[in-house]
């Protein structure tokens, strides 16, 4: 499966965005044997890694990125020597190992991370993407009558 080579559009700091659709949609589709759990557990690392790097701000050093990938390698590297099924995820890991150089670069591969594994739960539910130009979903009954018995304002999470 080809994989992405470059996390920005050419020429800007703005991330691609395929990396977070049609790009993670075909690493999950490649996941299948992959428990949701499994995952969880690698991208709760990521993104405490990801945190990490957001409270050093800019004293976070590019390094350390480079350091969190390799050390993220080695675990997806063990698990997969454990279990032969969780080889796509190693796979996926080292790859972008070598493709992370900057705390920016792991910002967007963290994103991309994410979208993988939201996509992978989407696929491992029995659903799928959505067709090209559909419209978005209806909000759910209960939250559209407690919109309206609150005059319209949402309290609730966004």
């Amino acid at each position: 499966m080809p994989r992405p080579t470059a996390y920005f559009e050419p020429g800007s700091t703005i991330p691609r965005a395929a990396l977070f659709d049609a790009e993670a949609q075909e690493e999950a589709g490649g996941w299948k044997e992959i428990k949701s759990a499994q995952l969880r557990r690698f991208f709760g690392q990521v993104m405490a890694d990801r945190r990490q790097f957001e409270l050093k701000g800019a004293e976070a050093r590019d390094e350390e990125a480079q350091v969190a990938m390799a050390l993220l390698k080695a675990s997806t590297a063990y698990t997969a020597a454990r279990e032969k099924s969780r080889q796509p995820l190693a796979d996926f890991v080292a790859h972008h190992a070598q493709r992370v150089k900057t705390i920016a670069d792991f910002r967007v591969f963290a994103r991309h991370f994410e979208a993988v594994v939201a996509w992978h739960k989407v696929f491992e539910s029995g659903g799928g993407p959505p067709p090209a130009g559909a419209p978005a979903p209806a909000p759910a009954a209960g939250a559209a009558s407690r919109q309206q018995q609150s005059g319209g304002k949402s309290y609730g999470r966004r």
